[in-house]
């Protein structure tokens, strides 16, 4: 599932979280659509309950005073990743041991919010007013006037980064 746009959106009292009615929907269908492969591979009869259970993520502090939210098939497919990984066993066991451990399972309401745990808004310092940008494979949560000021910063830094990478690298190859 690719993710993309900007959203603008509240933090409320409660910590709660509107998620945009397009991204539930195309969450919701996903998780729908890996529920039933994860029954067929069983070759069990699903569980209509699962198949329509509300959308789940999986919410993490991110870099740069983020919130990373992901989907439940990114999460276990991370899992599968790094078994298959060929990062030295030391190094793995640091790695998962600190996303996972970071890493908590949030559902959707019946209003389409999630709920942030309070500790993590704390480590990343939340304010209610904030931006949930798609991201190609997760979800960010960031304080909105920190977001228009990096973006701003970054964008007038490195005009380069709205041109299309494979652009960039023909852009590079003749000059030389």
């Amino acid at each position: 599932m690719v993710f993309t746009g900007t959203y603008e959106h509240t933090v409320d009292k409660k910590n709660r979280l509107s998620i945009p009615a397009d991204l539930r929907v195309q969450v919701q269908s996903e998780q729908a659509r890996h529920r039933a492969r994860k029954f067929a591979d069983l070759a069990v009869p699903p569980d209509p309950e699962a198949l329509s259970a509300p959308p789940v993520f999986f919410i993490l502090p991110g870099e740069s005073k983020a919130l990373y939210l992901y989907t439940e098939k990114d999460v276990e497919q991370r899992a599968e990743d790094l078994i298959d990984s060929e990062v030295e066993t030391e190094e793995l066991l640091l790695y998962e041991r600190m996303w996972f451990s970071a890493a908590r399972r949030v559902e959707l309401d019946g209003a389409g919010r999630i709920t942030i745990p309070g500790d993590l808004r704390k480590d990343v310092n939340l304010e209610s007013e904030v931006v949930l940008l798609g991201v190609h494979d997760h979800l960010e949560v960031r304080n909105r006037q920190d977001w228009y000021d990096y973006k701003k910063q970054i964008l007038t830094e490195q005009p380069q980064l709205m041109m299309d990478p494979r652009r960039m690298k023909r852009h590079s190859g003749r000059g030389a």
